[in-house]
């Protein structure tokens, strides 16, 4: 890795690829199976949301212990790629298991498979999102490569709202698919996608294995990471309750959109617009990171988001516009938060090594992986016990307007009260482009001796 590297267009489109079979499966996990498992299997929101949240904790230990072997991991097919081929069958296996639960399946069945199949998709992920990183030391190409990952990721939530809108109300003429019957379809081309994308990925992206004669870091420095790393644990905080406010909306989002505004047939159209919008307007976070930095273009971001929020809660039933609007919005806002958190630890990764001496990128993308993942599935539980406050615990109860009013409360208030915390703690956030360089500069004067 050089800090003048830079990837050709191409390249970058095969090294996203993973990403858009990756992220197509969260789509189903986030939003249709905990009402596909409370419906078919008589689970109840609450269960369901815990069934997800012990997932995420085993998850705690997965992701960087995955993100150290990953770093320790020598093999000549690269330390990379090795894991990624792992991991892919064994997400694939799970996914079968996990998408096709049966009346009276049971909330072991379904933690069980969520281990296996977050233990198989997590190989995968934190190793290509390392790999990323070292690609290039440059600050801004960083950025370029992230906005490519990213997208690939939005690319992929389109994927997972416009393949069941398109095969099941456009082919086979269903108005109002259920629950199950969308994450099903979307679990089909996961299946399909991801060998397909991950085998391109290693055919044209370079195995970059970051500085040469790095040592693996101990056990002991990995988990130090966010005691010693100020900016780090500064950033991990801030986005782990972005992602629980994001957890928490598309969580009750189909609640909201199915049962408190009667609007089953427009569920898909109104993901697709979201998605749609993600996936166009995610490269305009690029140059706005080049004319604000990194952590203001987070925080327009999340202001964006919030408005969108806030619009859902002035929503009434038959308010298609105001839903569509909303989502696109919600869309551009995504877009921005997506790519800056990964693009700005790399950059704490520089100031880790100018302090400790040790390069961990594994370790530190673990970490923000984990994160993201945490805060969007403890949103289920947040979610359920809000919704239980209210009188709502199991998908598709009748409604009355105590209930109705937590739905959409879910939806808005509360992500707009969370998201005033990563605001708050990012507008000031210390590493910036010119602070950057003068890392850069530094260690590229300490690393020939």
């Amino acid at each position: 890795m050089t800090s003048d590297t830079r990837l050709s267009a191409t390249q970058l489109l095969a090294y996203a690829a993973p990403t858009v079979a990756l992220q197509s499966m969260m789509v189903p996990l986030l939003m249709y199976l905990p009402p596909t498992y409370s419906q078919v299997a008589g689970l109840s929101l609450a269960t369901v949301g815990l069934m997800f949240a012990i997932g995420r904790a085993f998850e705690a230990l997965t992701d960087p212990l995955i993100g150290a072997l990953s770093d320790r991991t020598t093999l000549a097919f690269g330390r990379r790629r090795t894991w990624m081929a792992v991991g892919a069958p064994i997400a694939m296996v799970a996914t079968y298991f996990l998408l096709t639960p049966a009346p009276g399946t049971s909330a072991l069945y379904l933690l069980a498979w969520l281990l296996v199949f977050y233990g198989g998709w997590t190989m995968v992920f934190i190793p290509h999102q390392t790999w990323g990183g070292e690609l290039s030391a440059d600050y801004h190409e960083r950025t370029r490569i992230a906005g490519f990952r990213e997208t690939g990721a939005f690319v992929g939530y389109l994927a997972a709202s416009g393949i069941p809108l398109v095969y099941l109300q456009l082919v086979l003429g269903k108005n109002a698919p259920t629950f199950e019957e969308i994450v099903q379809t979307i679990g089909v081309f996961f299946v399909v996608a991801l060998p397909l994308f991950v085998l391109w990925c290693f055919s044209a992206v370079p195995a970059a294995e970051g500085a040469k004669g790095e040592s693996p870091p101990s056990w002991g420095e990995l988990f130090a990471i966010l005691r010693r790393n100020k900016p780090f644990a500064r950033l991990v905080s801030a986005y782990f309750v972005d992602r629980l406010a994001m957890g928490i909306y598309f969580f009750a989002q189909p609640l909201l959109v199915v049962y408190a505004l009667g609007m089953a047939e427009h569920l898909l159209w109104i993901s697709l617009a979201n998605t749609l919008s993600a996936a166009l307007f995610a490269p305009l976070w690029v140059p706005v990171t080049r004319r604000f930095g990194k952590h203001r273009a987070y925080c327009i971001a999340n202001l964006v988001t919030m408005l969108s929020y806030l619009l859902l809660f002035v929503a009434r039933p038959g308010d298609l516009a105001v839903l569509v609007l909303a989502n696109v919005i919600m869309g551009l806002g995504n877009g921005g938060t997506m790519i800056t958190p990964p693009a700005m630890a790399a950059d704490a990764v520089d100031h880790d090594e100018l302090q400790s001496g040790v390069q961990q990128m594994g370790g530190h993308m673990a970490f923000i992986a984990f994160v993201f993942k945490a805060g969007m599935a403890f949103g289920p539980l947040v979610g359920a016990a809000c919704l239980a406050l209210f009188g709502y615990e199991t998908s598709g109860q009748a409604l009355d307007a105590r209930s109705t009013f937590g739905i959409q409360l879910c939806a808005s208030w509360l992500p707009i009260a969370l998201l005033l915390v990563p605001l708050s703690m990012m507008w000031k956030y210390p590493i910036d482009s010119a602070r950057h360089a003068e890392i850069r500069r530094m260690l590229e004067a300490r690393r020939p001796a």
